[in-house]
């Protein structure tokens, strides 16, 4: 099978869970964190682009818990 460039990741349960949970101060936290841990030289996150992304996830988890959905994050590398 070769590979297309697609990738698919599945939230898990509790991760929607506290993510929908999470305050800003919370997000705001795990991103740098998040950020300092996969960085690479030339290839960084910034600090804002980490927490806009999980402020977008946690926004999504908090829907998905709403209506009782799972969560998927499809990716797409050419």
């Amino acid at each position: 099978m070769a590979n297309d460039g697609f990738t698919v990741f599945a939230v898990p349960e509790p991760l929607c869970a506290a993510l929908a949970a999470a305050e800003s101060d919370r997000i705001r936290a795990t991103a740098l964190v998040w950020a300092e841990a996969v960085s690479e030289p030339d290839d960084e996150i910034s600090l804002d682009n980490a927490v806009d992304l999980l402020e977008r996830v946690s926004a999504l988890a908090s829907s998905r818990v709403e209506k009782r959905l799972d969560l998927y994050c499809w990716y797409f590398a050419p």
